[in-house]
């Protein structure tokens, strides 16, 4: 073992090594992602949970913070975690997304909670339908409890749109292609991306709004052996490559970090981005231009016919478990139902923006501080034509790195569509083993 990786794993010494019990009996279980955080709203929410999970178990159970450098999104937080369950040393409570989960599983060191859910069917059942599909095993193990159930739309500048002569969010593609031609005139970009989860999110939206597309994200994007096979992707594929040919896309769209994609939009250069309701909290509310939270609306994706627009719906990430030990798994077993409890996803959804991934009481609902911009998607997607999951969560694990590294060369025409769908299909795979 080299010295960086003795270091790495003597930070959480003792996750994996039997039942930890306190002087007072209490069961103290870690957590790697219930560290303070100045920056990140759903680590902070986290710690301030767990500090309530404590006051109310005590001298039951105890959550024990690890801190942990990668206890936010990160491309090296999957390898970190993969050095710990080989060393047999995972930490009792962590979070991955359902990418690292498929990655994960293959170690043979996460805990299925299945037998809980089936032994409970109240709690089973107070989770929203598809909940768990990307968070499930092949034979039926579920990995980890939803942390969020969320519809990611397309957030827009009102006056950057009035101003190209648009008084609502475009509804097809084709109109979408007239704003950004407008929009360009004009000196502005119609979509800020970023290389990596925007432009992802976009592909997905280009994809899920054809008959079929939902099909291949949820289902189909496992499973074939080039992705060039399917006319829905490759037409969305050519499509988004195209916006950035024309210009309707920021320069500096391929660097894989998000707050390429979020400046230009907090800067009023872009008049659109992709992302989920946590962006609020995270950057428009923080970081943006002032007054553009009055001057943002929140759409669904275009579609490309009238009247078939969609969302992307996901839940996939959520609270996972290390352990084996019975006494510890008691206290996480108590400490995820506390996490899916109605007042506990409340107070996520305020501090965060994120959705609950279970059933709420409607008055809880109205009662809470909720986001309008994301509950007003939210009860748009209802009845939407169409609603799919993003790419990343039933694609191979190895789809955001094979991704990062082909489509700025796609884009600049050293790959044409054929090679950089069969090479993302083939890389995607070959990255996840």
């Amino acid at each position: 073992m080299t010295a960086s990786a003795t270091a790495l794993l003597a930070a959480v010494t003792g996750c994996g090594a039997g039942t930890d019990v306190s002087d007072s009996g209490e069961v103290v279980v870690t957590c790697a992602t219930c560290q303070e955080s100045p920056t990140d709203p759903f680590l902070q929410y986290n710690y301030e949970a767990a500090q309530r999970f404590n006051e109310k178990f005590a001298g039951d159970y105890r959550i024990e913070t690890i801190e942990n450098a990668n206890a936010g999104s990160s491309d090296d937080r999957l390898q970190y975690y993969q050095r710990l369950a080989l060393a047999d040393d995972l930490p009792d409570l962590f979070q991955l997304n359902s990418g690292e989960i498929k990655a994960m599983e293959r170690t043979g060191r996460l805990h299925d909670f299945a037998p809980s859910l089936e032994a409970d069917g109240d709690w089973a059942a107070s989770f929203y339908d598809q909940a768990f599909d990307a968070l499930t095993g092949p034979d039926g193990q579920v990995w980890a409890i939803p942390q969020q159930r969320d519809a990611i739309g397309i957030y827009y500048n009102k006056e950057l749109l009035e101003a190209a002569g648009y008084e609502q969010f475009p509804t097809t593609w084709d109109e979408f292609e007239d704003l950004a031609a407008t929009l360009k005139g004009q000196g502005k970009f119609a979509v800020a991306l970023d290389g990596d989860w925007a432009t992802k999110l976009m592909w997905a939206n280009l994809i899920g709004t054809q008959p079929g597309g939902a099909e291949f994200l949820g289902e189909s994007i496992a499973d074939l052996e080039d992705w060039g096979d399917v006319p829905e992707v490759v037409r969305a594929t050519e499509r988004l490559r195209d916006w950035h040919l024309q210009g309707y896309v920021n320069a500096d769209a391929f660097s894989g970090d998000f707050q390429n994609a979020a400046a230009p939009f907090l800067t009023e250069e872009a008049a659109t981005v992709p992302n989920g309701p946590w962006f609020v909290k995270t950057n428009l509310t923080t970081d943006a231009a002032p007054g553009l939270y009055e001057k943002t609306g929140y759409a669904p994706a275009p579609g490309w016919a009238d009247g078939g627009q969609g969302t992307v719906v996901v839940s996939g990430a959520g609270w996972v478990s290390g352990t084996t030990d019975e006494r510890e798994l008691e206290a996480v077993d108590a400490f995820v139902r506390f996490m899916s409890s109605q007042d506990e996803v409340l107070a996520q959804a305020e501090a965060t923006g994120a959705n609950p991934p279970v059933r709420v009481d409607a008055a809880a609902t109205d009662a809470a501080d909720l986001e309008p911009l994301a509950t007003g998607l939210i009860e748009q997607a209802a009845d939407l034509e169409y609603a799919y999951p993003h790419a990343r969560v039933h694609g191979p694990a190895g789809l955001d790195t094979s991704w990062k590294n082909l489509w700025p060369a796609y884009v600049k025409g050293d790959l044409d569509t054929d090679e950089f769908l069969q090479r993302l299909t083939a890389d995607s795979a070959s990255s996840a083993q």
